[in-house]
């Protein structure tokens, strides 16, 4: 999930939210005018404060519970995951943002807690009641997603979720020290700061760590680790033990005067342009005021399409001209960096193919080029989506041996391979029966854009089919 989704569940779900505080605030309005103003004393005065705040705080734990609690269904029953850090250990395997964003979120969504609490009851201004009335929430919440079903009990959520609350009693704490000093005293401000500072250095290490690695992360590292205790795993495979080498490319992504090329050559002309997240969507017309919608990715892909043109069935005789017309459009625009197979499709859409090469030890490009005509000639889609591999070096990776060494001990990631699946079916247990049919060598994309290789394992779990992916190099 990303941040731009997470903002928009975010509003969602505060719409209840604002109407529930709303509510609260015209009952206490009509408890200050009916009641409060005949009862002029400081003690009532700050009795009205706290409910103002009690109000802000109900509307705070509704929305925690439209998180944590209502409407997650029951896909998660008696699930657990007690192992700690795991959710920052993935991140960092994967060098995920979005495994990242789901343990900040934790934190942050209970920093509120930390900040109520001691406003509104005086006891917990002592860290150890805070910390206790923090630390029983969530796992009230943890307790509750396990035995429903709701979600699964996580030791990660239990430490994000307490660090939230302590870091908004440290907030908390700030303030008050400066309220009554009157002056931001150093020592408060860094003995307040200190878990927000050190989680800000730890991340920067992270950071410099992962900057001066050569390669970067693949998506398939995890944590997570199975129990293959009671197992039956077993192969007809012969598993080699010898060492071997494979090469590592580089994903070069180049999307400059793509832009250009396409008004020059098309006649289109820009009307408006949007970028957002690296993405840039451009409005544009043609000489005739036909509008055109040109995307271009940050990963280098980008496509044109027609606003308003739907394709029409095209006859043979109407479509071999238009094959010439084709041929003669990719060597006017140029972006077709070598030969490639070029298939014939109904409706006057046209493709270049050029497949992976990943035998050959030195640079090559791979993707596909996409082409929609009419039958005057005149473009009505155009999709680019090559890029050039740039041929790094070889490395050494592991042997077949090795490789399912790392399944016997439970060393590989569990892949949901259609929609089909559920979780739970994934997870293997005592008495399973897996048996490795097949291990060969395939190429995915780092979070450096660098073409690593991987073993493709598959074989049957439980008769059924199974696979899965393990990085290869050492």
């Amino acid at each position: 999930m990303g941040v731009t989704e997470i903002i928009n569940n975010i509003q969602y779900l505060m719409f209840p939210v604002i109407m529930i505080i709303v509510v609260e605030y015209i009952l206490i309005a009509l408890f200050y005018f009916l009641y409060y103003t005949k009862q002029q004393t400081d003690r009532k005065k700050i009795q009205i404060k706290k409910l103002l705040l009690g109000a802000l705080f109900i509307g705070y734990i509704v929305f925690v519970c439209e998180l944590t609690i209502i409407g997650r269904g029951t896909s998660h029953y008696l699930q657990m995951n007690l192992h700690p850090f795991s959710g920052y250990i993935d991140a960092w395997k994967k060098y995920s943002l979005r495994d990242l964003q789901n343990c900040i979120f934790n934190i942050l969504m209970f920093v509120p807690l930390g900040i109520f609490l001691p406003l509104l009851i005086a006891k917990t201004k002592a860290f150890k009641w805070l910390l206790l009335v923090v630390v029983t929430a969530t796992l009230s919440i943890e307790t509750y997603q396990t035995l429903s079903g709701a979600g699964i009990f996580e030791l990660d959520d239990l430490i994000n979720n307490s660090l939230g609350g302590i870091i908004g009693y440290q907030l908390y704490r700030l303030v008050a020290s400066v309220a009554h000093h009157k002056k931001i005293k150093i020592k408060s401000l860094v003995r307040n700061l200190a878990i927000p500072l050190l989680i800000g250095l730890i991340f920067l290490a992270m950071n410099i760590i992962y900057a001066q690695k050569e390669f970067g992360h693949l998506a398939i590292n995890a944590y997570t680790k199975s129990n293959m205790s009671g197992v039956d795993l077993s192969t007809s495979l012969e598993l080699s033990t010898l060492p071997a080498v494979a090469p590592v490319y580089k994903k070069i992504i180049n999307n400059v005067g793509a832009e250009a090329l396409l008004k020059e050559k098309l006649g289109l002309s820009e009307l408006s342009a949007q970028v957002f997240s690296g993405d840039r969507e451009v409005l544009l017309n043609d000489k005739a005021g036909v509008p055109y919608t040109l995307f271009i990715s940050s990963d280098g892909n980008w496509s044109l399409s027609e606003n308003l043109y739907t394709p029409a069935q095209i006859s043979l005789a109407e479509q071999e001209p238009m094959v010439d017309m084709a041929l003669a459009l990719m060597d006017e625009l140029s972006i077709l960096p070598q030969n490639a197979e070029f298939t014939i499709f109904e409706n006057g859409n046209f493709e270049w193919e050029l497949p992976d090469r990943t035998d050959l030890n030195k640079d090559y490009w791979r993707g596909d080029l996409n082409l929609g005509l009419k039958p005057d000639g005149s473009v009505y889609s155009l999709s680019y989506n090559l890029h050039k591999n740039q041929f790094i070096r070889e490395v050494n990776i592991l042997s077949f041996a090795d490789v399912y060494e790392r399944i016997k001990n439970g060393e590989f990631p569990q892949i949901k391979y259609n929609a089909i699946v559920k979780e739970e079916e994934l997870i293997i247990k005592k008495g399973d029966q897996l048996d490795i049919e097949l291990i060969e060598l395939s190429y995915m994309y780092d979070t450096k854009d660098f073409y690593q290789p991987v073993y493709r394992v598959s074989g049957t779990l439980n008769g059924k089919s199974w696979f899965t992916l393990i990085q290869a190099s050492k």
